[in-house]
């Protein structure tokens, strides 16, 4: 495998829509799962895990040892720093769902799962469009145009649809965390890269709304409140995170 081909990082800030990506080749995990010997690679994973397991076992009782040595109690420690780390969860949690972005979140993906399961089997779409056809109101060609950008625009949406929240969580959480190293240290926030993932499905998610907006006349009073709400989150997530838009992503921010 020839490591020099791989991006750093690249996976990291992604939409985790491979069959879309136009970097692939370039990703070391797009390419790692998709090695070509899968028997193989369960034989050999199998031997990896068991040998981190005996070494790591090995290690933790070398540690427990040491600690002994000077007078610390390792268990006592973890235990404060679990109750510590559960604190500040739960902390995190509260301001998460206190959160205006948090909360649009929630609307918009209440009011698609509903849309989508209205037209899961897509036969209302499908009936009218060939029903058009019938009427000699659109060529062959122009009706299977229709359809297939319907569809797409449902890819697009179906795709990101819990992606934009659970991106949009990790940014906040982030936010409300954050001590200051990352900017210290000469690092862009990892939550101002999270952000930027879920701003841009924001977007494209939008624009397939808006494009079945235009598409779908008879559902357009439907689809308002989708397109309201989409906007909202745009608008509150660059006021949430203004840094966003100029955190370079490995790879796609860096005309490569």
């Amino acid at each position: 495998m020839n490591e020099s081909k791989f991006i750093p990082g690249i996976h990291n800030y992604c939409d985790r829509w491979c069959e879309r990506c136009y970097f692939t080749s370039r990703c070391r995990v797009y390419v790692k799962l998709n090695e070509s010997d899968t028997e193989a690679n369960d034989i050999n994973n199998k031997k990896f895990w068991d040998k981190l397991s005996s070494g790591m076992a090995d290690t933790i009782r070398m540690i427990y040892e040491d600690a002994a040595k000077h007078g610390i109690d390792l268990d006592k420690e973890i235990k404060a720093n679990e109750e510590e780390y559960q604190k500040n969860q739960e902390k995190t949690e509260i301001k998460l769902k206190e959160s205006e972005l948090d909360q649009y979140n929630n609307q918009y993906m209440l009011l698609a799962r509903e849309w989508l399961k209205k037209h899961e089997h897509f036969d209302e779409i499908r009936d009218d469009a060939l029903q058009k056809a019938e009427l000699g109101l659109g060529t062959e060609e122009e009706i299977m145009n229709h359809l297939q950008t319907i569809n797409e625009c449902l890819e697009v949406i179906n795709w990101y649809l819990f992606l934009i929240s659970v991106k949009f969580k990790r940014a906040l959480s982030g936010k409300f965390e954050d001590d200051g190293w990352e900017e210290e240290n000469g690092f862009q926030k990892d939550s101002d890269g999270s952000a930027k993932i879920a701003l841009i499905a924001t977007k494209r998610t939008f624009d397939a709304w808006y494009q079945l907006f235009e598409l779908l006349p008879k559902e357009q009073e439907n689809l308002i409140p989708m397109l309201s709400i989409l906007q909202k989150i745009q608008k509150k997530g660059d006021e949430e995170f203004p840094n966003a838009k100029n955190f370079v992503r490995p790879g796609f921010d860096e005309g490569l």
